[in-house]
Formats: structure tokens, C-alpha cells, sequence
């Protein structure tokens, strides 16, 4: 008996996060509600080095909390090791930031206004958890509603930070 053939994915399946999904989902929601805060007379420098920090601080803080964790479960004290092995882990929440630097960095080059950065940012980011829940759900053999519905449920908290964006600038 052979296998089934693997399921066709999306054609933008390519973008789907390998490793720790849950940090890559996290990191992005996470990147988009600070831009949703973040003030649109910021510099594109300033909002660039504003979410990459945060995305490692919480990245560190994901790190930290693990590695107590592993030291604990193994009962030994937290070591360098442990707090290497879980950063690593933990570190798609930092990466997740980089789709949103890319769209500033087009503001530091002078392409449009910092404003207008944040907005692609977050466009960009909701339409990755639009595409990432799609893409999951379509390689788990769902219906094209099932797919629809799933691409739309995950953009639910992007869609929210966008309004909360709107609501405080």
C-alpha cells in the first residue's frame, strides 16, 4: 500500500511559519498591537527599533519563563543552556517583526510617510493570519468554507488592533 499524496497546498504557502508556530502568530499579533500605539509623528527609525526591541524583550521574557520552567521539570538550576535552548524556540516572536521593519524601512527610504508604514505594516500582518489560518486549515482537508471561514477567524485580532488604531490616532 503507498501513501496518499500530500495535500496541494495555497500558492502562497511558502509564507506559512516553520518551528513555533505559536510564537509566530503570537509576534505578529503582538508587533501589530504595538503599532497600533505607536504615534504616527514617531520617526520610521524610532517605530523600527521600537518593535524589534519589544518583540525580544517579550522574546527573552517567553525565554526566561521556559527556561525557569525546564530547570524546575528537571530540578536543577536555571542554566545558560537552558536560556539558549528556549530563546532559540521562543525566537519567531522576534521574527515576526521583520514584515512590519521591511514596510517602515520603505518610509525610511522616503516612499511614503510613517503613517502610511504602519498602516501597509498592519495590512501585511493581518493578511498573514488571514493566509497562515487559511493554509492550515486547507492542509488539514477542510471545505473552501471551512478555509474561508479559518483565514477569517485568524485575522479577527489584527482586524481589532487595526480599529483600535483608528479609535486612539
Amino acid at each position: 500500500m503507498t501513501d496518499p499524496p500530500p495535500r496541494s497546498r495555497l500558492p502562497l504557502s511558502r509564507l506559512l511559519p516553520t518551528g513555533n508556530l505559536a510564537a509566530t502568530l503570537y509576534g505578529t499579533i503582538l508587533i501589530t498591537s504595538v503599532i497600533a500605539t505607536l504615534p504616527p509623528t514617531i520617526g520610521p527609525g524610532y517605530a523600527i527599533a521600537s518593535l524589534v526591541v519589544t518583540a525580544f524583550i517579550f522574546a527573552l521574557a517567553h525565554s526566561w519563563a521556559d527556561g525557569m520552567k525546564a530547570s524546575f521539570d528537571e530540578g536543577v538550576p536555571l542554566s545558560v543552556r537552558h536560556l539558549l535552548r528556549t530563546f532559540r524556540h521562543e525566537w519567531p516572536i522576534v521574527r515576526s517583526a521583520f514584515p512590519s521593519c521591511l514596510a517602515l524601512l520603505l518610509a525610511v527610504a522616503g516612499l511614503y510617510s510613517t503613517a502610511t508604514g504602519f498602516w501597509v505594516a498592519t495590512i501585511v500582518n493581518v493578511l498573514l493570519l488571514m493566509l497562515w489560518g487559511a493554509e492550515m486549515r486547507h492542509l488539514t482537508g477542510g471545505t473552501t468554507l471551512q478555509i474561508i471561514l479559518a483565514g477569517l477567524f485568524s485575522s479577527v485580532l489584527g482586524l481589532i488592533l487595526a480599529a483600535l488604531k483608528v479609535v486612539v490616532h
